[in-house]
């Protein structure tokens, strides 16, 4: 029953987020192969199987920002130890997420681990809250979609890649252990800085955007920033309301970002290819069109099924489904806007 559940989840809840959600890495499958993409001389980005992973050498050791999955974790210490022989001192985890703090077990033995204090409470936490809540949010939305017919419905696929979301937080809830956890030993609360081999590490947090935990870290002199799952390149974004995000929060988050750097910097995603700044500046546009237009249908009348039917972004063809649809943004949204967010 678990591998074909692992083996239906992807069809589920859509192509990339078997790949985000904390998915355990399935042992019968080839090793995942990684990627190495050198962005200064000093850092480096690695791809594998879930959050995008940013490392910083100096003279004095390796600083490394999110570590995907607990299975793939060894993996990306060999990546790391193939550019360098300095000891890994840090480790810097966005938010809670399974796809950037699976690896925490392995590196908790080697790194100090840094993360925005909220991050702390809900990887010791949240597995209950979910065993508590979801079962009954889950059910709601299966009860809705009995109701729904037309497969093509817009509203029902961003149903049903919730209730695919909901099963699968559940079902990982259930195999979490708080004494074999590894939380972030070094919390701050808004911001903090990491001077390590010269090298001036900013680590900020920008408030409720993708969840209520996230850091952005910003290598000043090397001019590259690491977002988290505050930037999804190239995919419509994923707001994890149930985790504290928020729409707004998002496109603060981003504000916050490009205030913060030049223009010049370029800009590791939590998931797609490396970047620049106007890419980014671009998602938080849709962010901002899009909250407009859900506002319109809002204050209209509309309903959020028919706002979801509705609202089509069709001047950002780039932004596409991947670990959420359109519909899941502009349910978000809306629920914001209704509630006076």
């Amino acid at each position: 029953m678990r591998r074909a559940f692992l083996m239906l989840l992807p069809l589920l809840i859509g192509p990339g987020t078997f790949a985000h959600v904390g998915a355990p890495v399935d042992q019968e499958r080839p090793a995942p192969t990684f990627k190495l993409e050198k962005l200064t001389d000093r850092i480096w980005c690695l791809f594998g199987q879930g959050g995008n992973v940013g490392f910083l050498v100096t003279g004095a050791g390796v600083l490394v920002v999110d570590d995907q999955y607990e299975q793939l974790a060894a993996g990306i210490v060999e990546q790391i130890k193939s550019v360098t022989d300095k000891p890994i001192r840090y480790l810097v985890n966005t938010h809670y997420h399974g796809d950037h703090t699976g690896g925490n077990k392995t590196f908790i033995k080697l790194a100090e681990i840094i993360a925005h204090e909220n991050v702390r409470g809900r990887m010791l936490d949240y597995p209950l809250v979910i065993q508590k809540t979801f079962p009954g949010r889950a059910e709601a939305i299966q009860q809705e979609l009995t109701t729904l017919s037309d497969p093509n419905d817009a509203y029902r696929v961003s149903l049903e890649k919730d209730l695919g979301l909901m099963r699968f937080f559940m079902d990982d809830a259930a195999r979490f252990d708080s004494k074999a956890a590894a939380p972030p030993g070094l919390t701050y609360d808004n911001r903090m800085k990491v001077w390590l081999g010269g090298q001036e590490i900013q680590i900020h947090h920008t408030g409720a955007g993708h969840t209520d935990g996230d850091s952005i870290v910003w290598f000043r002199t090397e001019r590259v920033l690491h977002m988290g799952d505050l930037f999804f390149n190239g995919m419509y974004p994923f707001i994890d309301a149930l985790g504290g995000g928020s729409s707004r929060g998002y496109v603060e988050g981003i504000d916050f970002a490009l205030s913060l750097v030049p223009a010049d910097t370029k800009v590791i995603p939590g998931h797609g290819p490396v970047t620049d700044i106007p890419t980014l500046r671009r998602t938080r546009d849709f962010l901002v069109d899009l909250r407009t237009q859900v506002e319109r249908a809002v204050r209209s009348g509309m309903s959020k099924a028919d706002a979801i039917r509705a609202i089509k972004m069709e001047a950002y063809p780039e932004i596409k489904p991947a670990f959420r649809t359109l519909g899941n943004n502009i349910a978000v949204i809306y629920d914001e806007l209704k509630s006076g967010q």
